[in-house]
């Protein structure tokens, strides 16, 4: 199973919403937090809301001074330049995800997933999906789909798997 490219990605509910609705096609953060070319990522936003609703394949993921990210991709962050400045205040370096192709499905709230989740606690920044975990089967047709598109597009190798039954 392919459980080990799916990764749950804490958010607020704003930017999941734009990711969900194709106006955020790039996702950023301070510092590289694990989404690699060919991940699903599922968008745990965050309190009050605590929910699971929808996801992203992640694209190539990139690292820019602060001030050229802002200049090279603004029209496609999904926040304001106020909230951009605020967040990477400090830093030198800007991190940013684009989304190859994003998706809903029915939700979970946390009390679901903690019933079918044993011992989840809530990501962080970005936490592994454990194979025990609940996994819907739309998430795993998603998953091969866009790796399969990013392979047959020369983006993305086949991985062998010297543990395969």
């Amino acid at each position: 199973m392919q459980v080990k490219y799916i990764k749950a990605l804490s958010i607020k509910r704003i930017y999941a919403e734009r990711i969900i609705a194709g106006i955020k096609t790039i996702e950023l953060r301070k510092r590289p937090i694990g989404m690699e070319l060919g991940d699903l990522v599922l968008l745990y936003e965050t309190a009050p809301d605590s929910v699971i609703r929808g996801g992203f394949i992640a694209d190539k993921t990139i690292s820019l001074p602060v001030t050229k990210m802002w200049e090279k991709y603004h029209s496609v962050m999904g926040v304001e330049k106020e909230f951009y400045d605020s967040y990477f205040d400090n830093c030198e370096f800007a991190y940013g995800t684009f989304i190859y192709r994003n998706f809903t499905f029915p939700e979970l709230t946390l009390n679901k997933i903690y019933k079918l989740c044993s011992g989840f606690t809530p990501p962080q920044a970005t936490i592994n999906w454990r194979e025990d975990w609940y996994i819907h089967a739309e998430w795993i047709n998603i998953l091969g789909e866009g790796r399969n598109e990013l392979m047959q597009a020369g983006r993305l190798s086949k991985q062998l798997n010297l543990f395969a039954y």
